[in-house]
């Protein structure tokens, strides 16, 4: 899942010319991405390391990612 999405920020970042700041995940997602980082135990942190925040929506089928305008806080839906 790590791969997934770091290899779909490239893809952004490269169509678009920004980077994304938001990847959209369902719960499934969001729990194999924190196997692959056991170390990582807050999720503040695993926005830190990602670079981009998280939304989880039961909707998402495949995780996707894009540029969103919030405030300075966090995204976490769940």
């Amino acid at each position: 899942m790590l791969s997934h999405i770091v290899n779909l920020v490239s893809d952004y970042e490269t169509d678009f010319g920004a980077r994304p700041n938001l990847v959209y995940m369902n719960e499934t997602h969001y729990g194999y991405l924190r196997e692959e980082m056991p170390g990582i135990r807050d999720h503040h942190d695993l926005v830190s390391v990602l670079g981009v925040d998280i939304a989880l929506s039961d909707e998402i089928i495949q995780p996707t990612v894009a540029t969103v305008r919030f405030g300075d806080e966090n995204i976490l839906v769940s």
